[in-house]
């Protein structure tokens, strides 16, 4: 394979060219021994240039835990920097990760600091991240760091995963339910339609709007489908959009049912980040701003920039916290003891196991009762259509000469 390259040589000056080698992983140690520093590099195939980085293999954030907790790993155990982005590239077969760790290499060697060189690269990583990798470099615990972003990252990855396996059962019953009464509108309801038609017959109020749905749904139900489709296409995309989204969940957090769940997952997912950072010895300032940002409904995160600026004036952490509500009973009283015992980061870490144990409770309570719900609606609903067609069916005793 032939490559082609811009980098600087030990002297600062510009330089390009091309050379030949088995992969990009070579191609780069190829440059780094002529002690160049590779500003591009690009592949040359079929009379044309193709970019390492390759736009339609994006990086999963699966992918990103796994090499946070292999850097971590591999730092731990003595490996210096460079030669662990080097042995995670020559690893990995995933182009877009190659490419990554190639842009890390390049900064290492020219001079970068590790987070300097992770902010710039293209890993989609939490703001938090960042503040754990420079106060690790700041530290020299930059193993520790990283590996408390990977349970941090992972801790975030699996509540999205509980909450999904425990809320895909009740949508899974709900749309079954509302396929079935789509079914018996278009399909069941329609043939009862057709016996009673031409028929001089008093229906009641019910049967006849019954009746006169399900003769509507299997005239048009091409057009309700193409509705439907748009309407879940439209939804999709607009739930892509970060504002929207939040704007979606603060809207489902005044709700009954929602409200108690989402504010268990925010204090869960807010204590988590906080413990991490101050584990870390990040200032704590700094932590209560990253853990504002990490939240998902404003409310939260002007409760906890609030807590930053009583902070800064003085006032202890557990005080404001009381003041604002955001924690109580259990949690606060660990809070305070770390505070008077100066384990606070300890103390946060058990605040944050709390918290998600709770917020499991709050799942399982939750999904205890949207499932009898959703049973009963779409009962009630399919109970409503029966009565409808059997009132209009013992209708035919009734006829008028």
């Amino acid at each position: 394979m032939r490559f082609s390259f811009k980098a600087l040589d030990g002297a600062g000056f510009f330089q390009k060219g091309t050379l030949d080698a088995a992969s990009e992983a070579e191609a780069l140690k190829q440059l780094f021994e002529r002690g160049y520093t590779p500003i591009d590099l690009l592949e040359e195939k079929l009379s044309e240039l193709r970019p390492i980085r390759s736009t339609n293999l994006a990086i999963k954030h699966a992918e990103v835990i796994a090499l946070i907790r292999e850097m971590a790993t591999l730092l731990a155990s003595g490996v210096g920097l460079s030669e662990t982005f080097s042995t995670l590239q020559e690893a990995t077969h995933h182009l877009g990760l190659r490419n990554t760790l190639g842009q890390l290499i390049a900064a290492v060697h020219g001079g970068e600091g590790f987070a300097s060189a992770l902010k710039k690269s293209d890993l989609k990583l939490p703001e938090y991240v960042h503040a754990l990798a420079r106060a690790g470099e700041a530290t020299g615990d930059l193993a520790g760091s990283l590996s408390r972003s990977a349970e941090q990252l992972e801790f975030e990855e699996r509540m999205r995963g509980e909450a999904k396996e425990a809320l895909t059962y009740p949508i899974i019953l709900i749309l079954t339910g509302i396929g079935a009464i789509i079914f018996i509108f278009s399909f069941v309801v329609p043939r009862f339609a057709g016996i009673l038609s031409g028929r001089n017959v008093d229906l009641p109020l019910l049967s006849e709007w019954v009746l006169r749905t399900g003769v509507f749904v299997n005239a048009n139900w091409l057009l309700i489908i193409m509705i439907i489709a748009a309407t879940v296409t439209g939804a999709s995309l607009v739930l892509q959009n970060p504002r929207f989204r939040v704007k979606a969940v603060a809207a489902m957090g005044r709700l009954p049912l929602l409200s108690t769940w989402i504010m268990g997952g925010e204090t869960a997912r807010w204590t988590s980040i906080l413990a991490v950072l101050v584990q870390s010895r990040v200032p704590i300032l700094m932590a209560l701003e990253l853990a504002s940002t990490a939240v998902r409904l404003p409310d939260n995160a002007d409760r906890l920039r609030s807590v930053a600026d009583d902070v800064k004036l003085g006032k202890r952490l557990s005080a404001v916290i009381e003041e604002r509500r955001l924690l109580e009973g259990t949690p606060l009283t660990m809070l305070k003891v770390g505070e008077k015992s100066g384990e606070l980061g300890t103390m946060l870490g058990f605040v944050s196991a709390h918290a998600a144990e709770h917020h499991k409770t709050l799942q399982r309570r939750l999904v205890s009762l949207i499932e009898p719900i959703s049973i009963l609606v779409i009962g009630s609903v399919l109970g409503v259509i029966m009565v409808g067609v059997v009132l209009a069916m013992t209708s035919l005793t009734d006829v008028k000469l």
